[in-house]
């Protein structure tokens, strides 16, 4: 699904101006818009406050990477897709044409909501509650937070023992114990599968790449940096920095196994 924004203003602006002159302007921009438009802006659902524009803007817009420069964007469509601790899709930004893509990451039947997750991925319940009430006044009633005491239970360890591995594999790579950091990382992952956390495949790909990089292992830290950019270009955006990384790490990779191979056959 591809959306445009029916509103995209720079961070600059809102920063540069008086609460009130920036409400105003706001207010006149989406009056402005092609009534259909309009209409729909203004059936958005509302959060806290005492404003209008305030209350329709703060929770069904997103920060995106513009230029150099942040902006403030609202998408009709997207802002429509409710969250959920578990999603079935995952957006995608597009600055170069300033377009929202959603991308499903797993299969979504005739009938099945789409979702997607609006708290950083992996978060365990008392993150996530803390998280979603500061930044968009909801309480989450996915079907995660809904389940049953223990299947919620389950959930909180797999995500506990996800935040302890991750932290005692940055640790061992810190520490050179690289063999070590590899097996802890494919464990990480074992968890991130069981959470249905599958965007976070590519962040998996782009560590194992690096680990073995470190370890002296070319041939399978290119592996890993190809699967790492593959599944950017699948979920990511085009022009994404995360895609504009990996490709740079695997550039790098080939670079230096040739390098090697040109020294061994001297």
């Amino acid at each position: 699904m591809l959306d445009y924004p029916a509103v995209l203003v720079q961070m600059d602006f809102l920063a540069g101006n008086k609460a009130h002159h920036r409400r105003r302007l706001m207010k006149r921009a989406i009056e402005q818009l092609p009534k259909e438009t309009k209409e729909r802006v203004w059936k958005l659902q509302r959060g806290k406050g005492e404003h209008e524009v305030d209350k329709i803007l703060g929770v069904n817009t997103q920060t995106v990477g513009v230029g150099d420069g942040l902006a403030i964007a609202l998408f009709l469509e997207v802002a429509r897709i409710n969250h959920s601790c578990r999603p079935n899709a995952y957006y995608r930004f597009h600055a170069s044409h300033l377009t929202m893509e959603i991308v499903s990451h797993s299969t979504i039947e005739a009938g099945d909501e789409i979702t997607l997750n609006y708290a950083p991925l992996g978060m365990t319940y008392p993150q996530r509650t803390r998280f979603l009430k500061e930044n968009w006044d909801i309480e989450c009633t996915c079907s995660l937070c809904l389940s049953e005491e223990h299947d919620i239970k389950d959930s909180e360890t797999a995500r506990r023992q996800m935040e302890e591995l991750r932290d005692t594999m940055l640790d061992a790579r810190t520490n050179k114990f690289y063999n070590d950091a590899i097996t802890i990382a494919k464990d990480w992952w074992y968890f991130c599968g069981l959470e249905g956390l599958l965007p976070l495949e590519m962040e998996y790909h782009d560590i194992l790449a690096d680990l073995y990089a470190l370890k002296g292992d070319l041939e399978n830290a290119i592996r890993y940096a190809r699967m790492a950019l593959d599944g950017w270009v699948r979920l990511g955006s085009v022009d994404s920095g995360q895609l504009e990384n990996s490709r740079a790490v695997l550039m790098r990779l080939w670079a230096e196994q040739e390098a090697k191979i040109a020294r061994l056959g001297a």
